[in-house]
């Protein structure tokens, strides 16, 4: 989308650096992000200073829209900041930030006849003492990892808790995933999802120790998200799993996160490896259901984009946390993966049943295939055949391994 602003109505009125630090000292809000425009003294210097202050105007006006519930700061230079309160959820303050970083990346402003791409970087902290000096020291951070956001949180990092019981086994993990990370000690495996006729596979990613131990993603993604690793190890496995699949023409799925899919860098990479590969055909790209999508319009678009290139969508966990049938149509589904806890007692509660009875109903009316994880027994499978699920997954059937073993 672009946007257009009069030549002489490029003031910014958002509250300044002053207002921003009495706040601060007042404690009215918990979280802070501070957003830097990349690079924008080449703007400057290329079209001008006044271009540039047309450039940040509309920089504002962005960001007052995408925050809705924050309240936005001018902090001077190309510098801006957003606060919220804790009655906004830092998952969902955190989403918004990544949504901006892709929107700002995939949506060019248009002054004065020319387009302008606006890479941001951001530094955020959430429920730090010094909520500033934190932000702050995120955003030098993005130069150092080389990463468009860096998050600090009290309630998961380990900085500036150094009386922490986890700060050992922190440490620990955290330095296994980055030599992990540097050394590509990554491993893709593979579980089958199958039905009477057909075949494909999930691929799921395991990570090498450095005792050479296969390490579950238990142990590392959440970590990984914590010190902005996540990304490179998704691009890992899009690289590794392409690879493995080039002209066996077999359709095979990778998970994406709704974070995966509001990242520029991930975006950029999956496309650009679909082309090289020319697998398309072949993938199915399942969405984490169950983190929920506040920011529906920028999944759609990736959907949109993705689709356009033969790529099949499933909605992972349906059946638990935000499962919402309205949006599988605006999503574009093609399947749906039952969540594993309510196949697991699909025998045992009619609850479970009913669920997902219904789910199957409402999918069949609409023409999205269903599949069911965790079919771990024979009375299971049977129970879900009898439903008329379409496929199924679990170690009746399968379990994960490595790609190099399958047949």
């Amino acid at each position: 989308m672009t946007q257009f602003i009069d030549n002489k109505e490029f003031e910014i009125n958002l509250p300044n650096r002053k207002e921003f630090l009495e706040d601060n000292k007042n404690k009215t809000f918990n979280k802070v992000a501070i957003f830097d425009v990349n690079g924008f003294g080449n703007i400057n210097h290329y079209y001008g200073y006044d271009f540039g202050e047309k450039v940040l105007k509309i920089i504002s006006l962005r960001l007052e829209n995408r925050f809705l519930n924050s309240k936005i700061y001018y902090l001077g230079a190309d510098i801006f900041a957003s606060a919220s309160s804790e009655d906004i959820s830092k998952d969902r303050f955190i989403q918004t930030i990544k949504s901006i970083i892709w929107y700002f990346g995939y949506s060019p402003i248009e002054v004065d006849g020319f387009k302008i791409y606006i890479p941001l970087r951001v530094g955020v902290a959430i429920n730090y003492p010094e909520l500033l000096f934190t932000a702050e020291f995120a955003l030098k951070q993005t130069k150092i990892v080389k990463h468009n956001l860096v998050i600090y949180d009290a309630e998961q990092h380990h900085i500036c808790h150094p009386d922490s019981l986890s700060i050992e086994q922190d440490l620990y993990w955290e330095g296994q995933i980055i030599e992990a990370v540097r050394r590509d000690k990554f491993e893709i495996f593979a579980q089958l999802i199958s039905n009477q006729f057909e075949k494909k596979y999930e691929i799921l990613v395991r990570m090498k120790n450095s005792k050479g131990e296969i390490i579950s993603p238990y142990f590392f993604i959440n970590r990984a998200k914590k010190i902005n690793l996540y990304s490179e190890i998704t691009k890992k496995v899009i690289q590794k799993s392409f690879e493995f699949f080039e002209n066996k023409n077999i359709e095979f799925s990778i998970n994406l996160s709704i974070s995966d899919i509001l990242e520029k860098d991930v975006v950029d990479f999956l496309i650009q490896k679909i082309y090289e590969f020319d697998i398309g055909h072949f993938l199915t790209i399942e969405i984490t259901e169950s983190e929920g999508i506040d920011n529906i319009e920028e999944v759609i678009s990736f959907i949109k984009i993705v689709k356009n290139l033969g790529v099949k969508i499933a909605i992972d966990d349906f059946g638990t946390g935000y499962s919402n049938f309205s949006y599988l149509v605006r999503l574009q589904a093609d399947f749906i993966k039952l969540d594993g806890s309510i196949i697991q007692d699909i025998n045992k509660t009619k609850s479970a049943k009913a669920v997902v009875e219904a789910i199957v109903f409402f999918a069949k009316r609409i023409g999205i295939k269903t599949v069911a994880e965790f079919v771990s027994s024979k009375e299971i499978y049977e129970t879900c055949k009898e439903l008329e699920i379409d496929y199924f997954q679990g170690y009746w059937f399968d379990e994960p391994k490595n790609v190099k073993k399958l047949k």
